[in-house]
């Protein structure tokens, strides 16, 4: 279950982290100051121990949490059994009250029993007045003021019983909604002290952790100046000794080595003679001829490539041209015999015409056998 922690007084509360800090400052100086232990760009013993301190601050988070949680269950479960008597308050009100109209009617049945045997038994006709629903009898009626007392003061009874059970029930739902009100103002109270402890406390924490980052920024920040001291100190005497050094001197006499004009210094180079540059220069001089006689043998390379290309290429045309000739007179010799073809064809056709079909049918043919049929017995 969570637990409130007592509060403490702005002095306290000062006075705590101050001695927070002056813990951590001692503990890091010591670590720092420790050749072994010093590590340059971090300090990873302090991320060590933010991380633990994060760890362990999310723990008691969790740990609330599941406490409130556990609270808020417990309440539910409150709020349930009390909501589940309400509705059972109001079911056994509606079950009375289901009671009380079905005692009434019983009564009324009653009731008119009664009404009907007296009027049968004083013999006359009986008329029900629509207004006041009382019997009006022909006649006199010997026993009306006897009815009507008593019919009113059974009415009082049941006005009054009416009005003490509405009172009471009325009573009973105000007791229903104050407890529960006042249960749920307890839940809210709770739930908002928490809150406002667990708002204080992340603030509290914001402003710890706030400071010692400021704190960690200021010492960063003397290093980086003490750093940058020192490496303009480096550099600073770096640009003496190059400007006093005899590497980067322009002396071509430090070039060879001292009593041996023919050894040069390999770290120490200083120019070249004349003769070293005439090198040079035959060297270019040789490299560009022959860049040109190499770019002049390509070039008559690719003419003579180009050149059997051209040849290779009007050798296809004539052969294209060939191919294409053949191709017409084929379709020149295929178009004759075909023609030849149509010509033996008509012949065929006319010999047929002439010779073979010389009887051709005509319609008195096919008449002869119609008349047949008609003049054949049947």
């Amino acid at each position: 279950m969570f637990r409130a922690r007592p509060e403490l007084s702005a002095q306290e509360r000062e006075k705590l982290r101050v001695e927070r800090l002056k813990a951590r400052n001692e503990d890091r100086a010591k670590r720092l100051l420790n050749a072994k232990l010093r590590i340059y760009g971090r300090d990873t013993e302090a991320l060590k121990e933010q991380n633990r301190e994060k760890q362990e601050r999310e723990q008691a988070e969790r740990e609330r949490e599941l406490a409130l949680d556990a609270k808020r269950v417990e309440e539910a479960k409150t709020l349930a059994v009390l909501e589940r008597e309400r509705k059972e308050s109001k079911k056994l009100d509606a079950y009375q009250l289901a009671a009380y109209h079905k005692e009434q009617r019983q009564m009324k049945a009653e009731r008119d029993a009664e009404e009907l045997a007296y009027q049968k038994s004083d013999g006359g006709p009986a008329v029900r007045n629509t207004d006041t629903l009382f019997l009006q009898f022909h006649g006199e009626d010997s026993s009306k003021k006897y009815r009507q007392k008593m019919q009113q003061q059974q009415q009082a009874q049941w006005i009054v019983q009416q009005m003490r059970e509405k009172e009471e029930a009325k009573k009973a739902d105000k007791e229903l909604d104050k407890r529960y009100e006042q249960f749920s103002s307890s839940i809210g109270t709770v739930c908002e002290s928490a809150e406002r402890q667990k708002d204080a406390t992340k603030q509290q924490r914001a402003l710890e952790v706030q400071e010692y980052n400021r704190k960690l920024l200021l010492a960063k920040k003397a290093k980086d100046r003490q750093r940058k001291a020192e490496e303009d100190q480096l550099a600073a005497a770096e640009l003496q000794y190059v400007q006093t050094s005899k590497l980067l001197s322009e002396d071509a006499a430090e070039t060879y080595v001292p009593g041996n004009p023919n050894r040069k210094v390999p770290y120490n180079f200083k120019g070249m003679s004349q003769q070293d540059k005439q090198k040079i220069l035959d060297e270019q001089r040789n490299q560009i001829r022959e860049k040109q006689e190499r770019l002049l043998r390509e070039k008559e390379e690719k003419e003579t490539y180009e050149s059997q290309q051209e040849a290779y290429r009007r050798q296809l045309v004539l052969l294209e041209r060939e191919k294409a000739v053949q191709q017409q007179e084929e379709s020149r010799r295929l178009a004759r015999f075909h023609q030849t073809q149509k010509m033996e064809k008509n012949v065929q056709n006319q010999h047929l015409k002439k010779a073979v079909y010389q009887n051709p049918v005509s319609p008195e043919f096919f008449k002869q056998f119609a008349e047949t049929s008609i003049n054949a017995p049947r």
